[in-house]
């Protein structure tokens, strides 16, 4: 098995302490993707029992099909990562943020998929390697189609491909590009800061310097 993680920092003016982490857990191949959120103190440091969302993580996993000892695995390091970002100097020195992970698990029967696709975002980033990375035209941004998400077909979106998470429908809030692809609003205007191509198809928009 395969485990993925990356995060993002959002800043929470009515956080207090170490703030809050919201987990994001997905696996390659089982429909259902979780969510769950604790204070970050008790998330590093409190055992399964005490810690709620560690705990329906545990279950979500093997619900999911995932063995027992990859799970075990996967929550360790998921762990492990939380803390060294938690532990970083560019985090402690910014108090009242709080942590959103992501948790991707690819099982050895989806590793041939997963292979593909790395290999579709390596030949992306070679592509645009020659030219730096530049945020999307503010004006476009702000222009593109938001909408509350809404599942018309079995064939369309379903996940955010930036965050994992799963549009709920009738409530995700969703922004519709000109190339067809749809993410969450929220993750798609922090990717838009530092980049005006679309996550998935590469389609670009108009840069902020342009």
């Amino acid at each position: 098995m395969r485990t993925v993680l990356d995060h993002h920092i959002r800043r929470n003016p009515e956080s207090e302490g170490d703030g809050t982490i919201t987990i994001n857990a997905k696996v390659v191949g089982y429909n259902p993707t979780f969510t769950a959120s604790s204070f970050m103190e008790e998330f590093i440091h409190e055992d399964d029992e005490k810690c709620r969302s560690k705990e329906d993580l545990n279950y979500f996993l093997m619900e999911s099909g995932i063995s027992n000892d990859d799970t075990y695995d996967a929550i360790t390091d998921l762990i492990f990562y939380v803390d060294e970002v938690t532990s970083s100097a560019s985090y402690n020195s910014s108090p009242g943020y709080d942590l959103l992970v992501s948790l991707l698990l690819i099982p050895d029967s989806h590793i041939e998929e997963a292979i593909q696709i790395e290999e579709a975002v390596r030949v992306s980033f070679h592509e645009t390697i020659n030219f730096p990375l530049r945020p999307a035209s503010k004006l476009v941004v702000k222009s593109l189609i938001r909408k509350i998400y809404e599942k018309v077909s079995s064939t369309g979106e379903t996940t955010c491909a930036i965050c994992l998470k799963e549009f709920i429908n009738g409530e995700s809030r969703v922004v519709n590009l000109p190339c067809g692809h749809e993410f969450d609003d929220e993750y798609l205007l922090t990717w838009f800061k530092t980049n005006h191509t679309c996550p998935l198809c590469r389609f670009k928009l108009p840069c902020e310097d342009q």
